[in-house]
């Protein structure tokens, strides 16, 4: 019986590189039902159509993009139950120029509950490659820092509202394997300083320079 859908809103990089965001969402009335692969599939179908807010592809390349959603019905203990998955039509592509940052540059959406400890928060890394900095200070200009933010707030409902359509009770949770529990979201919280996802590379490959020496 399935708790929750964990979501992955994905895209891609170039050199075959991809990236997603996880957000949890707990299923409320339908606690403990059965969710059908049907069910994950109309999901994320509803989910992919979304219109990507432009507050977030604001931050991107142009050569980043948003291509779907995957959707995974699991218990409290992580166990899954079903998949579903979707793929955008046309993919929706950053809107910005590429500026001096690596594959794993991100800005950060912080997750808070009123649950004390690692178990309460969590953090959704976005695609940052196209990401304006103050020159001063190295930092995300204040204006940005908002506008990123509601953009996210937007995002994060309107795939609460895709669900929501399907199964009954929905609300974004931070999810703990360890204790099996979830716990309800009350704020968003962004940084003025970059983060960086470090995993590992997908399919990128390295061309590289040399010299003799000495």
């Amino acid at each position: 019986m399935a708790d929750l859908l964990r979501i992955s809103y994905k895209g891609t990089m170039p050199s075959g590189e991809e990236w997603s965001i996880n957000p949890v969402y707990a299923i409320g009335g339908d606690f403990g039902a059965p969710v059908s692969s049907t069910q994950a599939n109309t999901i994320a179908v509803a989910i992919a159509a979304i219109a990507v807010p432009t507050g977030l592809l604001a931050v991107m390349s142009s050569s980043c993009a948003v291509t779907g959603a995957r959707v995974e019905a699991r218990s409290l203990a992580g166990d899954l139950e079903s998949i579903g998955e979707a793929v955008k039509g046309t993919p929706t592509p950053g809107t910005s120029t590429a500026t001096p940052q690596s594959f794993q540059t991100s800005m950060v959406i912080s997750l808070r509950t009123a649950t004390a400890g690692a178990s309460g928060r969590r953090r959704l890394y976005w695609p940052a490659t196209g990401a304006a900095l103050t020159n001063a200070t190295l930092r995300i200009p204040t204006a940005s820092m908002a506008t990123f933010l509601s953009a996210s707030k937007t995002l994060l409902a309107g795939i609460q509202s895709a669900i929501d359509v399907t199964l009954d009770g929905v609300s974004l949770v931070v999810w703990s394997r360890t204790t099996t529990s979830t716990h309800n979201v009350t704020s968003l919280q962004i940084g003025d300083v970059l983060d960086v996802q470090r995993r590992r590379r997908d399919t990128a490959v390295e061309t590289y320079s040399s010299t003799a020496y000495p």
